[in-house]
């Protein structure tokens, strides 16, 4: 946007050893808010069930304030709404993600465990697996021991990928609760769905995301052609 906000121009970055910090007590604060809630407000009383939850709770807003700090610095012109803190909750939201799948596996072996090359090419565990590998790279490409090996243009290529798999998530969601989000939306009745609600957050998310180049198509002023010299008939000998 170009504008910056008061105090911007003094800004400094925090350190790493902050950042991890700030990453961590939002993802613990999230766990924790969710499994709470999920065990003690909800029809669920166990405790795996419950946590299970809360690890893709946590790690579904993790990568929502991850994804959505690149646009909202966009449009506010903060700094260190995209510089400060992004990697490290993104990667704490992968780490949480993969805890959430290791619980899939003792919840429903049927499906995760003995079942899973049964299964493999339903849609859970396709666009599942399929957002988690393209975290997973993200993880791993912009990783101080990984980075150094690879152009930024490629890194930037598979950090982008990360709104595919963002998107890939809200997809797999509708295809597994569609029929329990049709039934509460004309019912208001039992639980909230919670992929519903974090695929709605997704959803403002991505949209965001698509709003910034659009904004910028729309706004960055076009470049008036130039005339071209006009023909004197001959060749300059100069």
């Amino acid at each position: 946007m170009g504008k910056q906000p008061p105090g911007a121009e003094n800004y400094q970055a925090p350190s790493n050893e902050w950042k991890w910090t700030v990453a961590l007590f939002f993802a613990t604060f999230l766990f924790g808010f969710n499994f709470i809630y999920v065990l003690f407000f909800s029809s669920t009383s166990e405790v795996l069930m419950a946590a299970s939850f809360a690890l893709a709770a946590a790690a579904s807003f993790m990568y929502a304030l991850a994804f959505a700090s690149g646009s909202v610095s966009y449009y506010i012109g903060w700094p260190n709404m995209r510089d400060g803190y992004q990697k490290q909750i993104g990667v704490v939201a992968f780490w949480l993600s993969l805890a959430y799948s290791l619980t899939l596996l003792v919840l429903y072996p049927d499906v995760y465990y003995y079942g899973f090359f049964e299964n493999f090419w339903s849609w859970d565990i396709t666009l599942g697996l399929t957002a988690m590998l393209i975290f997973g790279a993200m993880t791993v490409i912009n990783s101080k021991w990984v980075a150094p090996y690879f152009s930024w243009d490629i890194i930037k290529f598979v950090l982008g990928l990360g709104f595919v798999g963002y998107a890939l998530l809200v997809i797999r969601a509708i295809f597994i609760e569609f029929d329990w989000w049709v039934y509460y939306l004309t019912t208001f009745e039992g639980d909230i769905p919670g992929r519903l609600v974090l695929s709605v957050v997704a959803f403002v998310v991505l949209v965001m995301r698509i709003s910034v180049p659009i904004h910028k198509s729309l706004t960055t002023p076009k470049s008036t052609p130039q005339p071209a010299p006009a023909r004197t008939g001959y060749i300059s000998q100069k």
